[in-house]
């Protein structure tokens, strides 16, 4: 499982990031005045790097946050999926945001609680144009809280992001959001 897992990125994972920051490079102008927030997990940072290879973001705008870090499983991180499935607890029949499938692992409050504090970062500062470069399940999770997801909306709306992948959003003066495009694959 990789969760909070210290991996490094691989060839393919490099690739794909240089690919990305190619595209954006090229379709959206992310050169020029943009911020990259990118969680401080080594195969997120080495993404940010690769993207950044075109982008050139200078470095006072590359911003590591622990923030945007994946959902933490505790004692599973970095374990196999069998040893994950014979160790952890088994979910409740009625969803409760408070479950921990190990008892060092991170619940869904604690995680959301987390990425909220995030999005409010950046939805209170001044940067009009920013990229964040996180994980999967984090990604998914911030995408919920951008478009006004609570708590109790976790078990009727997931948002789940793929390797490579490239979303789009634009939070309007009133505070609407749109999607421009959600996980349109750039590598």
């Amino acid at each position: 499982m990789g969760g909070k897992s210290n991996w490094n990125l691989t060839e393919k994972g490099k690739e794909q990031a240089r690919n990305i920051g190619k595209w954006l490079k090229q379709y959206e102008g992310c050169q020029y005045s943009f911020k990259m927030y990118y969680s401080d997990l080594p195969r997120a940072a080495q993404t940010a790097e690769g993207i950044n290879e075109a982008l050139n973001i200078p470095s006072q705008n590359l911003i590591k946050s622990e923030l945007l870090r994946e959902f933490n499983l505790g004692e599973g991180n970095g374990k196999p999926r069998d040893w994950y499935k014979d160790h952890a607890a088994t979910p409740p029949k009625v969803y409760n945001p408070d479950f921990r499938s190990l008892p060092d692992a991170e619940c869904d409050t604690e995680f959301y609680a987390r990425l909220k504090k995030f999005a409010d970062e950046i939805r209170s500062n001044k940067d009009e144009r920013i990229l964040i470069v996180s994980h999967g399940g984090a990604l998914g999770m911030l995408q919920s809280i951008l478009i006004g997801g609570t708590i109790q909306d976790i078990p009727k709306r997931v948002f789940m992001g793929h390797s490579g992948g490239v979303t789009r959003f634009v939070i309007q003066p009133n505070g609407q959001v749109e999607i421009d495009y959600f996980n349109l694959w750039v590598s």
